[in-house]
């Protein structure tokens, strides 16, 4: 079977679950593509290397970092798009296997399959939580970066208004509203134009 057509099957066979778990209409499109984008890295990654562990390790980070990606797009939870796309690298059958070969008394088999499909779900977990990690540690960063933004900003807008007293309160609002607006310029910048920009702090103020 060509990748193509494996990736083909898996994007209708990753919507099926995305349909399964109610994922809103609207990110299935993408949750498929998700989901048959990881399926495939496992495929090529599992011929070149005969690694089913590597495979899923390198399937699970680059399933991890497109869900990243079309969640702030799409400004949906990580999970509408990992969940459904992570279904097919979960190893059932190894842990089917495991279940018939203790039925049969049949230890040895039972402790290298059973073994291997442990090995498979460290590597999902492993793989989402680098990327995550680094994700989140990316996150914390630009909003470091923001927040020094705003501060300066507002201190250029006390110059301009030392004719006048300035409630220090007001002030600190007005760098926590100005580092958001600066944190999600940078968020967004490249995914949806000056009206995502916009929106993104009005609904943070919101919350």
């Amino acid at each position: 079977m060509s990748v193509a057509l494996k990736f083909v099957y898996a994007y209708i066979a990753t919507i099926g679950f995305a349909v399964l778990f109610q994922v809103p209409k609207k990110t299935l499109l993408r949750s498929g593509f998700a989901g048959a984008l990881g399926w495939s890295v496992f495929n090529i990654i599992n011929q070149e290397f005969n690694s089913v562990v590597v495979a899923t390790f390198l399937a699970a980070m680059v399933l991890a970092m497109i869900g990243e990606r079309f969640a702030r797009t799409e400004k949906q939870p990580f999970t509408v798009f990992i969940i459904p796309g992570i279904v097919p690298l979960v190893p059932g059958v190894a842990l089917y296997n495991t279940m018939i070969a203790i039925l049969e008394e049949n230890y040895s088999l039972a402790a290298e399959v059973g073994s291997e499909a442990i090995l498979i779900a460290l590597a999902i977990s492993g793989g989402l939580t680098i990327v995550l990690s680094v994700n989140a540690y990316l996150r914390k960063k630009r909003m470091a970066l923001a927040e020094r933004r705003a501060i300066k900003i507002q201190e250029k807008r006390n110059k301009m208004d030392k004719g006048r007293d300035l409630d220090p309160e007001e002030q600190q609002k007005e760098i926590e509203k100005t580092k958001l607006e600066e944190y999600y310029k940078e968020q967004f910048y490249d995914e949806g134009g000056e009206a995502q920009k916009e929106e993104a702090p009005k609904k943070e103020e919101e919350k």
